[in-house]
C-alpha cells in the first residue's frame, strides 16, 4: 500500500515538473534544446572537413595617447567577429517566431585569435562576460571591447610635424586556415563613441589580410588593422618653436649691445643656458632608443653651437676693445717729447676700438646669416617630409 502511494507521488511530481518546464515558454525551450548537448570546444560544423569562415572588423573608439619614450599606443576599440554555427540553428515557427537570441560567449565556440603586438605579451582574445547574438540560421555576431597598450615604432624625424603609423595585429593561435579561415571585413572609427585626442588625429586607416605559409599543412592567417595618426603641432609651435626663434633674434642683440655696458657676456651666457634647457625639455619627449633623430633636435643642437660661437666671438671683441697696448717709455730729450708720446698712445687705443667694432659688425652679419640659413633649412626639410 505504501509502495503504491510513493509511486503515485513520484509520478505526480515528475508530471508537474514537465508542465512547469513547458510553462516557461518557447524561449526557455529554445535555449534548452540548443545548449543541452552543445560543446563549445568543438568546431561548429557537422562535417569535420568543412572550414569555418570568420569575418573580422575593427572600430576604433578612442585613443588615450601615443607615448614617445616607450613607443606604445593606448587605444580602445570594438572587434567584431561573425561566423556561422551549424549546430545552433532552428525553425523560428516552432518556437513562437523567435528569430534570434542572445547567448553568453563563454558557452559558444569562438575562433582562437591572439593580439600579437600587445605590450605585455601575446594574449588570446577571450570573452569577459560578453554576449553574442545568434540568429535562427546559425549566424553569430560577437562584439568584443578591447583596451590595450600595443607596440608602435615611432619615426620622430619630423617632430613636431610628424605622422605615425600604428597597427592592431590579430593572428590565428592554434587552428590552421583549413579549419578556420579569417578575413578582414572593415576598419572603422566608431563615430558615436569616438573620443578625440588632444594631441593626435586619425587621418587614414586601412586593413590587410596576410596568409603565412609555414608548411603545406600549417597555413595561418594574420589580420592587420592600420591607423595613421598626425600630431597636432599648435602646442609645440607655441611652447617650443616660437621661443627658440625669439631666442635666436635675442642672440643677435648681443652684437647691438655696446661693449661699454659690460653686459654682453652675461647676455650670451643666459641665451646659451636657455637653449640648454630647451634641449633637455624636448629631449624628454623623444624616444630613448630610436633609429631616427629629430630634425628639430639637430636644429636646436646646431643653434646651440651658434650661441657658443657667439659667446666666443663676443669675448674676442671685448678683449680687443678693452685690451692694453704695450708701450716703451723713455726719458724725453726735448720739450715736446712728452706731448708726442701721449699722442701716439691715444692713436693706438683708438685703433683697438675700431677693430673691435669692425669685428662686431662682421660677427653680426655672419651669425644672422647662419641663423637664417639654419632656420630655413630646418623648416624646408620638415615640410618635405
Amino acid at each position: 500500500m505504501y509502495l503504491v502511494i510513493l509511486t503515485l507521488c513520484v509520478v505526480l511530481c515528475a508530471t508537474n515538473g514537465l508542465q512547469s518546464g513547458a510553462d516557461q515558454g518557447p524561449l526557455y525551450t529554445l535555449y534548452n534544446d540548443l545548449l543541452e548537448h552543445y560543446k563549445p570546444y568543438i568546431r561548429p560544423r557537422k562535417n569535420p572537413n568543412d572550414t569555418v569562415d570568420v569575418v573580422v572588423s575593427y572600430s576604433m573608439a578612442s585613443v588615450e595617447g601615443l607615448e614617445e619614450t616607450t613607443q606604445t599606443i593606448t587605444s580602445s576599440g570594438l572587434i567584431r567577429f561573425e561566423w556561422a554555427d551549424e549546430l545552433l540553428t532552428w525553425n523560428s515557427s516552432d518556437y513562437g517566431g523567435i528569430q534570434y537570441i542572445n547567448i553568453p560567449v563563454d558557452k559558444l565556440w569562438i575562433p582562437d585569435v591572439s593580439l600579437t603586438n600587445a605590450l605585455e605579451d601575446i594574449s588570446l582574445i577571450l570573452p569577459s562576460g560578453d554576449i553574442a547574438r545568434v540568429n535562427n540560421d546559425g549566424q553569430i555576431t560577437w562584439f568584443h571591447v578591447m583596451k590595450r597598450r600595443t607596440k608602435c615604432p615611432l619615426d620622430m624625424s619630423t617632430f613636431p610635424f610628424d605622422t605615425q603609423t600604428c597597427n592592431i595585429t590579430l593572428f590565428q593561435w592554434i587552428t590552421v586556415i583549413g579549419q578556420v579561415n579569417m578575413t578582414a571585413n572593415g576598419v572603422h572609427i566608431e563615430s558615436s563613441m569616438f573620443q578625440r585626442n588632444g594631441e593626435w588625429e586619425i587621418i587614414d586607416r586601412s586593413m590587410e589580410t596576410i596568409v603565412h605559409i609555414y608548411t603545406s599543412f600549417h597555413i595561418q592567417t594574420e589580420i592587420v588593422f592600420t591607423f595613421v595618426f598626425k600630431r597636432k603641432y599648435l602646442y609645440y609651435i607655441i611652447t617650443n618653436i616660437l621661443p627658440v626663434m625669439l631666442l635666436s633674434v635675442l642672440n643677435l642683440g648681443v652684437f647691438l649691445l655696446p661693449p661699454e655696458s659690460g653686459e654682453k657676456i652675461s647676455l650670451c651666457v643666459s641665451i646659451v643656458l636657455s637653449y640648454a634647457v630647451f634641449l633637455s625639455v624636448i629631449g624628454g619627449s623623444l624616444p630613448q632608443v630610436s633609429d631616427t633623430v629629430s630634425i628639430f633636435s639637430i636644429y636646436l643642437l646646431a643653434m646651440l653651437f651658434v650661441k657658443v660661437a657667439t659667446t666666443l666671438l663676443t669675448v674676442l671683441v671685448l678683449n680687443i676693445y678693452h685690451g692694453h697696448t704695450k708701450e716703451e717709455c723713455s726719458q724725453p730729450d726735448a720739450n715736446n717729447q712728452h706731448n708726442r708720446t701721449f699722442s701716439e698712445r691715444k692713436i693706438l687705443k683708438k685703433g683697438n676700438k675700431q677693430l673691435a667694432k669692425l669685428l662686431n659688425k662682421i660677427g653680426f652679419a655672419v651669425i644672422s646669416s647662419l641663423t637664417a640659413i639654419l632656420t630655413i633649412l630646418c623648416f624646408v626639410l620638415l615640410s618635405k617630409q
